[in-house]
């Protein structure tokens, strides 16, 4: 149920926030428009991306318009004007990429002063009302008192909380519906894990156990799990067929020119559905992509990741499901 404050309840609310919580409410009202922003300028170019992609790095995909600024005066303000010369409460600042160009203007005249397309013009205001709904959303469950216990009894400790939910948790500050849904998945996908891997240890036969090869065995069937989830469209690929992909040497899969490309991507970005993404935009890979849009070059990018991790030139930040995954340098490479 979407909840809708009048003006007087979303004051009186913010009134009871302590200055940190109206900080990252009012920064996650204007971050959370900025990205709906640049997602649907990614969308018109045929990129789908996953929730946990920042700001920065869906911008580095884009050409074109970006939302370089949204100013909520509290009141409408003279000083913040329309290019009509109509002054505003709220004012969007957007800047073309590559002429540097600004346009101010009120919401109702996006596609008048930058000519993107009344259908795309929709989608991205219908986005910012949802942005708009999200923080009625957070206020209404203050007024509630609501709690992470309610929701989540139990977190198990090795489930790592993407950054978004822990800076909600950090700021003492509900989770959206959204986020709950997401850790939900995550923490069902980790129990899910966590059963899988007991069951494989009780019907493995001693044999296996006792062998000098157990080990090997261990990193192929977990290597084997790990490669198969990262496939989205599984009707392109056997069982048998992936588990033969798999045993070949990951370094097979990437040419050395795109390992480098990789690399340097990642001195900025962390996202690996990004990378990809900036592998496709600068030519570097095709761009195939399985039924859901993820790059099919996804899952072969994650591998080469994965091998840089075992060697401790990076490590596995974060994890998003089967949406994403995220990687660092570690700070002694």
């Amino acid at each position: 149920m979407t909840i809708v404050l009048t003006s007087d309840e979303r004051e009186s609310l913010f009134s009871l926030l302590t200055e940190q919580q109206r900080t990252f409410i009012q920064e996650h009202v204007k971050r959370g428009k900025k990205t709906v922003f640049a997602n649907q300028m990614a969308i018109d170019k045929g990129i789908i991306l996953p929730e946990s992609a920042s700001i920065d790095e869906i911008e580095m995909l884009l050409d074109e318009w970006i939302l370089e600024d949204y100013i909520d005066n509290g009141f409408v303000n003279p000083e913040t004007p329309c290019e009509c010369g109509r002054p505003l409460r709220y004012q969007y600042i957007v800047k073309h990429k590559s002429t540097k160009q600004l346009r101010r203007f009120g919401i109702t005249h996006f596609e008048e002063h930058t000519g993107i397309p009344g259908e795309l013009v929709n989608a991205i205001i219908k986005g910012f009302t949802t942005i708009d709904y999200e923080m009625d959303e957070l206020l209404d469950k203050i007024r509630q008192n609501w709690t992470l216990e309610e929701v989540f009894p139990s977190i198990p400790r090795e489930v790592v909380l993407p950054t978004d939910i822990s800076d909600h948790l950090e700021n003492n500050l509900p989770l959206l519906e959204r986020q709950i849904k997401r850790l939900r998945l995550l923490i069902n996908e980790f129990l899910s894990k966590r059963e899988l891997e007991r069951s494989r240890v009780i019907e493995t036969p001693p044999s296996i156990i006792e062998s000098s090869e157990t080990d090997d065995y261990t990193k192929e069937s977990n290597q084997f799990t790990f490669e198969f989830e990262l496939f989205e469209d599984t009707e392109d690929y056997s069982p048998v067929q992936e588990k033969r992909k798999i045993l070949e040497p990951v370094t097979n899969h990437l040419s050395a020119a795109i390992k480098d490309k990789v690399l340097h991507y990642l001195e900025t970005v962390s996202s690996v559905r990004i990378i990809c993404e900036l592998l496709i935009k600068h030519h570097i890979v095709a761009g195939q992509r399985y039924i859901t849009g993820k790059p099919k070059i996804y899952p072969i990018v994650c591998l080469y990741l994965e091998s840089l991790v075992n060697e401790n030139v990076i490590y596995l930040e974060e994890v998003n499901g089967t949406d994403d995954r995220k990687y660092k340098f570690t700070k002694n490479r």
